[in-house]
């Protein structure tokens, strides 16, 4: 297990990195229309492949798959540090190397959803998920400063390599440490087709998996836009500069991991239920990002910190433990598409909110809403 958790924060860090370098390199070759296109066409691919990808996670060993995955993007991280020796850095080598990691990213983000399940007994599922949350979270800190020194002193290419790096001690550890203790139940339809529609049917069939799957798009959606869009117009709109954005996130991540530390500890009996009205204390934080004065915007970021860290770690164990084996990888693979796939949707629809009411009822109308959501599906998870 704790092979698993390091060797996923090395990956995190690595990612972390190489996004901070293909921004600064996008930012250097093209126009600020194209930096965008850069840092956002990857969620195309991974949108349009991630049902697909969760179909063939229920189908094949997350394990190998995941190894497989890697090693492909190892590839392809190499061929591009190559190209870019040879002919400079240029905009369609960022669009492809973009492109491809997006189409990567569906088909190994639904396998190392199947993988938890296998490791460990249910109880010890929320551990699992808040040490990987806690590791996760310390990595950010360090991959961003890490890209931002690979970019300045060794250019791209040098990023590439130390994301390959990354890449390879993951697969590695993979294949030779990590060793599943219970097996993985295989889709039984005939067809791709057919298993998805398979995993919307079970979706259907069960309550407590459809309730947490739509309290998993309603935290996605509600939480993102307020950070992304409404956190940023409230520092702008009150004059208070970019160090300001830079400390209040900082004062959410450092809040995110004592949370998951919390969650570490704390076992409550129904892990689910306690994880969503938990996330109600969030949806407070939300409305007063909008509303507060600055000082008091720190006490916000805090309390999204605390819970986004606590709640995570309680329902990604809860959500391991609930759905079928078999379903996981489907499963997964449908919440992700509330980030990869709806998320620009909502980002968008939140800013065209702000623009008509304002930051802070757009914030306060946003927070009620994702309250209400995690009132609603707390309510139906009286056991869970």
């Amino acid at each position: 297990m704790q092979a698993w958790i390091l060797s996923g924060a090395v990956s995190e860090a690595g990612d972390v990195a190489w996004y901070v370098g293909l921004a600064w390199s996008a930012a250097q070759v093209t126009s600020p229309a194209g930096a965008g296109l850069v840092m956002g066409i990857g969620a195309l691919p991974r949108a349009l492949f991630l049902l697909f990808g969760g179909a063939l996670a229920d189908r094949w060993d997350g394990r190998r798959t995941m190894i497989v995955a890697n090693l492909g993007r190892i590839a392809v991280l190499v061929a591009a540090a190559i190209v870019a020796v040879a002919d400079g850095v240029t905009l369609p080598l960022l669009l492809t190397v973009a492109i491809v990691f997006g189409a990567v990213d569906a088909l190994y983000n639904p396998a190392a959803g199947t993988l938890p399940r296998r490791m460990v007994q249910p109880d010890d599922l929320v551990p699992l998920a808040a040490g990987r949350q806690l590791a996760n979270r310390l990595a950010v800190f360090v991959g961003a400063p890490l890209g931002g020194l690979l970019v300045a002193h060794g250019g791209l290419m040098t990023v590439m390599l130390v994301d390959a790096v990354s890449f390879g001690v993951i697969a590695v550890v993979l294949a030779l440490v990590v060793r599943p203790r219970f097996p993985q139940p295989v889709a039984s339809g005939h067809s791709i087709r057919r298993d998805l529609a398979a995993g919307f049917g079970y979706l259907r069939r069960d309550q407590v998996a459809r309730t947490l799957v739509i309290a998993f798009f309603g935290l996605n959606l509600c939480v993102g836009p307020v950070l992304a869009v409404g956190l940023v117009q409230r520092v702008h709109g009150s004059g208070w500069g970019s160090g300001a954005l830079g400390w209040f996130q900082a004062c959410s991540g450092i809040a995110a991991a004592v949370g998951a530390v919390v969650a570490m500890r704390w076992k409550p009996p129904a892990p689910a239920r306690a994880g969503l009205l938990v996330l109600i204390a969030q949806a407070a934080g939300c409305v007063m990002v909008g509303l507060v004065p600055r000082v008091a915007v720190f006490a916000a970021m805090a309390m999204i910190g605390f819970t986004a860290g606590l709640a995570s770690a309680l329902l990604s164990g809860a959500f391991q433990q609930t759905i079928a084996p078999a379903f996981l990888g489907r499963t997964s693979s449908i919440v992700s598409l509330s980030d990869d796939g709806l998320m620009p949707a909502a980002m968008a629809g939140f800013g065209a909110l702000i623009s008509l009411i304002g930051v802070a009822a757009a914030c306060a109308l946003l927070g009620a809403t994702f309250a209400a959501l995690m009132v609603w599906s707390a309510s139906r998870l009286r056991t869970r």
